[in-house]
Parts: structure tokens; sequence; C-alpha cells
């Protein structure tokens, strides 16, 4: 049998794995548009608000925000939850969300609209999480 490593040793390779997550937000009445990415392996957090990709901000988060992101991306039950969140009705005006987020070699998309119903709180948490680092760190 296989000696069973303490629970602080499994949980700090967990810790040490590499993280990324990619964030986007688009259409509505106003068009808009944002895209919000980070990768732990480089440490650097990227948006932008231009479709084309030719506004594009690139920042190293603080430290504390590095690990508030951490925190947020992978003490969760994101890829437990649904893939798929429609709308009840198509509409042109919605706003369309995607959220990929990476661990290691596992990833999980999900994608939902502003009027999407049954959205787990999960989702909002680490939208939120995102949104106010990204403010935080003023790269929107």
């Amino acid at each position: 049998m296989g000696q069973q490593q303490p629970p602080y040793e499994r949980n700090e390779k967990d810790n040490n794995r590499e993280y990324r997550f990619k964030y986007t937000e688009s259409g509505g009445i106003t068009s808009r548009y944002l895209l919000v990415s980070y990768n732990s392996k480089t440490n650097i957090l990227t948006s932008s608000s231009d479709v084309t990709g030719s506004n594009i901000t690139q920042k190293q988060p603080s430290e504390s925000d590095e690990q508030e992101l951490k925190e947020v991306v992978k003490e969760n039950e994101f890829f437990k939850t649904r893939t798929d969140y429609p709308p009840e009705k198509e509409d042109e005006n919605l706003v369309a969300y995607t959220l990929t987020i990476t661990v290691g070699d596992n990833a999980h998309t999900k994608g939902w609209t502003d009027v999407s119903k049954d959205m787990p709180d999960v989702i909002i948490k680490i939208v939120n999480g995102i949104k106010r680092i990204v403010s935080k760190e003023k790269i929107v």
C-alpha cells in the first residue's frame, strides 16, 4: 500500500498548481465588450475593452490581489456547476458572459446571460471577485 501524504502536503501541492481564467462580457444595447484574463505562471492580469484586442492593459497584481485571485478561482464549486445557463428567450440586447477556469489540466467553461435563471452563487462570487480586483488594480 502507498503511504498517504498528510493533508497539508496535498494542499500545498494543489496551491502551487498553475491556474488561469478568462472572463468575457459582450453585447447588450451598447455593444459592450470586456475581456479579463489571468495566468498564475506569468502572474499577469490582462484586460481589454475592445473586441479587436487593440485596447489591452496588462499588469502584475499585488501579492494580496494575487492571493485573492487564487482563492476566488480555486476555492469554490465552479467545476461542479453546469456549463450553460441559457436565457428563457433570445434577445439581441442580452449581454452574454463566459468564464473559463483552468487549474492544472482541469478546464471548465460556463456561459450565461444577464437574464439567465438559476445562476449558482459560486459563479457570481467568482465574477464579483475578479471585477473587484480588476477595479482595484485599475486595469479596465
